[in-house]
């Protein structure tokens, strides 16, 4: 039987860790950009800690203005461990976008049982608009995780950049169609043209037509 106390100690030691968010690791997607950023944590009974976070961003590379972007966050390793076994998790982190616009967006993902002392690892995902045209430069801003144990019930840690955030990848945005031609880039055809790009001739007034066989006066002879 655990005393209160205990079990207080162990509610902190395990928010200390929520060290196995465990999924199965990712290889390398070909658009990512890895980053290790330190990070202080901020743990029920045991106040703020230090931290670091390991992984890559990944983004399509390009999108269109207003066009949905798909994007996933890989943590391979942030370095909190738990003493005991995790039955579930959830977490969730705000992606900061600076250069073309600035916005922000959220990307999330949740797992199961974790083994205890296990390293935290997973995939985190979501998707953004963007209204702009240019180039974004994307960080990984605050992250939020839970993990529920049957020791501890569920414990969150808030997790903030203690350094100068770091863009994790780059996201140039054309204007729509420009990405993947969906459309052609020609000019639209107007009802009156002769044919697509050539603009119709208009008849001033008072002036005779010319669009008849052409009349000499030899011709009323």
């Amino acid at each position: 039987m655990i005393s209160s106390f205990g079990k207080r100690a162990v509610a902190a030691a395990t928010v200390a860790a929520l060290g196995g968010l465990g999924v199965a690791v990712a290889h390398t997607p070909a658009r990512a950009s890895g980053f290790s950023t330190a990070y202080t944590c901020a743990l029920p009974l045991l106040g703020p800690r230090a931290a670091i976070l390991d992984g890559w961003l990944t983004s399509p590379g390009q999108a269109a203005v207003n066009g949905t972007a798909a994007f996933r966050l890989h943590i391979a390793r942030l370095t909190l461990n738990s003493p005991v076994p995790i039955d579930s998790w959830n977490a969730s982190a705000s992606i900061g976008v600076r250069g073309a616009e600035s916005s922000s967006f959220r990307v999330s993902g949740s797992g199961g049982v974790v083994p205890a002392r296990q390293p935290l690892s997973g995939d985190l995902i979501g998707d953004w608009a963007p209204t702009r045209r240019g180039t974004d430069l994307l960080s990984v801003n605050s992250i939020t995780i839970s993990a529920n144990t049957a020791t501890t019930g569920t414990i969150t840690a808030q997790c903030v950049p203690s350094e100068a955030r770091q863009a994790s990848e780059i996201l140039t945005v054309f204007p729509p169609y420009a990405t993947g031609g969906n459309r052609p880039h020609g000019v639209r055809y107007h009802q009156g043209w002769n044919r697509p790009h050539r603009a119709v001739w208009y008849r001033v007034a008072g002036r005779p037509r010319h669009d008849g066989p052409a009349r000499h006066s030899r011709d009323d002879r």
